[in-house]
């Protein structure tokens, strides 16, 4: 069994979106509102993806219980279609960064699901500047 490593989410797994619903609120875990390096994308199929970059990128950390934590990476990887390391098929790369946790004095290494079609996401996706797609999904809402 792997050393569980916190998972940094940013977008439809944040609480109030349906994956959060379906992949992470049925486990034992804890959520640190939390920020990562990066550059957010809002893309055409209605979910955000990261690429690296110097912006910030805000969402949660997320301690899933030791228990279970296999048992969410199988789903969590699935759901952002990442067969494993280098995997041809994989849509995000699941990779280590460092994270800011609200109100901690030190860094903790996560695990984030990054975007790995660079150009695609430059073409087409919306860069959301301030790094909230929480806000800015609802900022659409109002619209």
């Amino acid at each position: 069994m792997r050393k569980p490593v916190p998972v940094f989410v940013y977008g439809t797994l944040l609480e109030g979106f349906e994956n959060h619903r379906l992949y992470v609120k049925p486990y034992v875990h804890k959520a640190v509102p939390a920020r990562i390096e990066g550059e957010l994308y809002h893309l055409p199929q209605g979910y955000p993806g990261v690429l690296p970059g110097d912006g910030e990128v805000i969402g949660a950390a997320l301690f899933f219980s030791p228990d279970e934590y296999e048992t969410v990476m199988v789903g969590l990887d699935e759901l952002e279609t990442y067969f494993g390391p280098g995997d041809p098929r994989n849509e995000y790369e699941r990779v280590e960064v460092r994270a800011r946790l609200d109100g901690a004095d030190e860094e903790q290494m996560v695990y984030v699901y990054r975007y790995l079609d660079e150009e695609y996401v430059r073409r087409m996706g919306v860069r959301v500047e301030d790094g909230d797609w929480r806000s800015y999904m609802l900022g659409k809402r109002t619209e």
